[in-house]
């Protein structure tokens, strides 16, 4: 009756043993660790599908541009120029400064920004990609 109990011992240790644990090398009480390289897969073959490039369309394409047209004045803070045009007011980002000043008449093409944050506050904001000058 006594080696019951040491045989159940045995069992559980030998069951609990072979969990999770490297195993000993001969003559070793230290578990030992598989230090060899993993193997690296081959590459892959090229593509028999050619490469695309992608090209940005000009801003004349691009969908959402505008055109406006009319006199340009200052703003209300240094630095800030404002289009007025069909009853509106654009603050003209990015226009060209010899073209776009106090007082000419000028065609611009960009997109609106509503949302966009300026010092200016005044006018919608609008990102001028060209500039033309209607009056010399």
């Amino acid at each position: 009756m006594r080696g019951l109990p040491v045989l159940l011992m045995c069992l559980v240790l030998t069951a609990c043993g072979g969990q999770n644990s490297p195993p000993l090398t001969p003559g070793s009480s230290t578990p030992t660790t598989d230090t060899s390289t993993p193997s690296i897969p081959a590459p892959l073959p090229p593509s028999s599908v050619p490469l695309t490039t992608t090209t940005t369309p000009s801003r004349a394409l691009d969908p959402g541009v505008t055109t406006v047209r009319g006199t340009v004045s200052a703003g209300a803070e240094a630095g800030c120029l404002i289009l007025a045009a069909s009853g509106q007011q654009y603050l003209l980002l990015g226009a060209d400064p010899a073209i776009a000043v106090a007082g000419a008449e000028v065609e611009v093409s960009g997109k609106a920004d509503p949302g966009a944050m300026t010092t200016c506050q005044q006018g919608t904001p609008f990102h001028v990609s060209k500039t033309l000058r209607i009056n010399p």
